[in-house]
């Protein structure tokens, strides 16, 4: 039973495919030396034009080799490009240094740059840069799950590839489609892509390409139950294609998945060295996420060999590399469980079982649910199969009498295990009762206090718009009045026309002022037209707005506009920022905030937080939503997401 959990769980634990990463990959032409393209950009004098190419080729073709290398090249291009206005290489700079990001799993920044790349790559008459940027975007929300977003654009990138016959590109959107569908367990559909992919790599000599389908129908084959010489023909022919390429990153891909089919075949000896070698190799390349997959692989191996101990050493390697990635993670502790129950170590059973459940509740939907359920239920039934186990080899030793006394031992040791869990579970309880209870008076106190500044900005903006705006407009229109037809010396003209003045610009101010407290049409017109006026208003804000525009709630619609009207202003005052971007993403079930400078940042260890950013903290954790803070010496972003309650979805 546990060997069937610790299967499943690694099953479930993801790894790049390779057939997604071809788009993004660069092949080094022979005889191309990174390392000399570097001296000439630090050693020789070149015009503006040269050394963008030179930071061009460094950005792109270290994105398979050294990730920082990549951004910090990228950055260089991209200023220098800036600096130029070529908007074409600005554009190329932004894309590649956001896929630099995706390599490293840093999506949200890799987002960001493709985001400022786009306007400016669809305005451009350079097909092949802008399919490249629609398989950027779709492989990164396939790194996120969005599986339909995913499939959206590389369809996008399709119609282009079409519109100019391009085969490669047509093979490659196939590749990545059937990469997708494979995730989601569609085989079938996943190898009518995956066929087309093959024809047409044939057809054009791309053995590149024709590697990576032939390490995908090895992984399908795995779990097609075909048969084991099947896949191991797919995984060597793509071995030797990569080699005849030259192409150091796809051959240990494909030497993993030769490693991973042995293992599937219960072949651990032949598996081991395999994923030892891929280990090796994908430590060179120096890229988290091929290192983790390939010790994940490793790790796994050792737990079927009973090599407990290497299993757990390989699973702690893994987290320590990166706990952020929730299939990996969740692979990891699965077997530091079940390696820490094998070798007796209750305690250390006990403490990832709950760093288990801990990683399977951030993700609380119906299938990770039932992950945790299989895992538990499994998890104590392996106990009692080692007990049973043992008791059957004791069988041969011993009288009946003594398998009896056992058996009654056994049961002892379960009841007070039971009485153990139900007590910790009680005190589980209580405890997170007790702790949503004070969250919950929390809560009441903060929207009292948020409804009530509210209904206090309203009737300010009222009292100053109705009140004192009118009176002071009827001064205005009195004191010409007063002056009649009396003659004034040059310098009383002076004054009042003066004073007219002054009394205009009171009216603006105070009418400014007023739409600020409680903006007309934030209530009228929502979110959308409340921020676009109020970023409209600073020339050095940017906004932009994505997704659905329905109506969210009153308190919402405040609470959202008042903390972005703070940050911007923070930054105005504070970061001596040049310039501003606001973001808004607004999804059926979730609307998140962006606010983004480009000025002094601040050290968040050293420096407190002010009035400003608490009374945004703590606005936000009153409708239960997550802000993250970023700040170096290149600015500040700060990001706010908000899940949306079915009363807020429809209010």
């Amino acid at each position: 039973m546990m060997n069937t959990y610790i299967h499943r769980a690694i099953q479930r634990a993801s790894h790049l495919p390779l057939y997604l990463l071809i788009v993004f990959v660069p092949v080094i032409s022979l005889g191309q030396n990174l390392d000399s393209l570097e001296q000439v950009l630090a050693t020789k004098k070149l015009t503006e034009e040269e050394r963008i190419k030179i930071l061009d080729d460094l950005n792109w073709f270290y994105n398979s080799i050294n990730v920082d290398k990549s951004i910090a090249f990228g950055k260089q291009g991209l200023a220098l490009a800036e600096k130029t206005g070529d908007e074409k290489m600005t554009a190329t700079f932004l894309k590649n240094t956001g896929i630099a990001y995706y390599m490293d799993g840093v999506y949200d920044t890799a987002l960001l740059y493709l985001d400022r790349a786009r306007p400016i790559i669809e305005n451009l008459d350079d097909y092949q840069t802008r399919t490249s940027l629609y398989n950027a975007y779709a492989n990164i929300y396939r790194r996120q799950s969005l599986y339909d977003e995913a499939i959206a654009h590389y369809h996008k990138a399709l119609k282009v590839f079409e519109l100019n016959n391009d085969t490669n590109g047509i093979a490659l959107i196939y590749s990545n489609t059937a990469g997708i569908y494979q995730i989601m367990k569609n085989y079938e559909q996943a190898l009518v892509y995956y066929k087309k992919a093959e024809q047409l790599a044939i057809e054009t000599g791309d053995k590149r390409r024709l590697g990576t389908v032939y390490v995908a129908l090895s992984d399908i084959g795995l779990y097609r139950e075909a048969p084991i010489e099947e896949s191991i023909d797919y995984a060597e022919k793509a071995m030797e294609l990569f080699r005849q390429t030259d192409n150091k990153l796809f051959l240990n891909k494909a030497r993993e998945q030769l490693a991973r089919v042995h293992y599937h075949h219960e072949d651990y000896a032949t598996a081991l060295p395999l994923a030892k070698q891929a280990v090796k190799q994908a430590k060179e390349l120096g890229i988290d996420h091929y290192i983790t997959e390939a010790i994940e692989l490793t790790s796994s191996i050792y737990f079927y060999q009973g090599e407990y101990e290497q299993c757990i050493e390989a699973a702690l390697e893994v987290l320590a590399i990166d706990s952020t990635d929730y299939n990996i993670s969740r692979g990891a502790y699965a077997k530091l469980v079940a390696a820490n129950a094998f070798l007796g170590n209750s305690d250390l059973t006990h403490e990832y079982m709950i760093k288990y459940e801990e990683i399977v509740d951030r993700y609380s939907n119906e299938n990770y649910q039932n992950s945790l359920s299989a895992m538990e239920v499994k998890y104590e039934t392996e106990k009692k199969e080692l007990k049973i186990s043992a008791l059957e080899k004791q069988r041969q030793l011993y009288t009946w009498l003594g398998v009896a006394g056992a058996t009654i031992l056994l049961i002892a040791l379960a009841f007070a295990f039971i009485r153990y869990r139900l007590a910790v579970s009680r005190r589980k309880l209580a405890e997170e009762e007790a702790q949503r209870l004070e969250q919950e008076k929390q809560l009441v106190a903060v929207h009292a206090t948020l409804d009530g500044e509210a209904a206090e900005r309203t009737r300010l903006a009222k009292d100053l718009h109705d009140g004192l705006g009118g009176m002071l407009s009827a001064v205005k229109m009195n004191l010409p009045k007063v002056k009649g037809d009396a003659l004034l010396e040059a310098v009383d003209v002076t004054r009042f026309q003066t004073a007219l003045g002054m009394l205009d610009d009171s009216i603006q101010e105070l009418r400014r002022v007023a739409h600020h407290m409680m903006p007309e049409s934030l209530l009228r017109y929502g979110l959308k037209v409340s921020l676009a006026d109020f970023c409209a208003a600073i020339p050095t804000a940017d906004f932009h707005y994505f997704g659905d525009e329905s109506r969210l709630s009153n308190k919402l619609e405040i609470m959202v506009y008042r903390c972005i009207h703070e940050l911007v202003n923070n930054a105005l005052k504070h970061a001596d920022a040049e310039h501003i971007n606001v973001q808004l993403v607004q999804e059926p079930d979730r609307i998140s905030f962006t606010v983004q400078d480009d000025g002094n940042g601040f050290d968040q260890h050293t420096v407190s937080e002010g009035m400003g950013l608490r009374n945004i903290r703590q606005r936000v954790e009153a409708f239960q939503g997550k802000l993250d803070i970023y700040s170096s010496q290149e600015g500040t972003e700060v990001h706010v997401e908000l899940e949306l309650t079915k009363k807020e979805q429809h209010d």
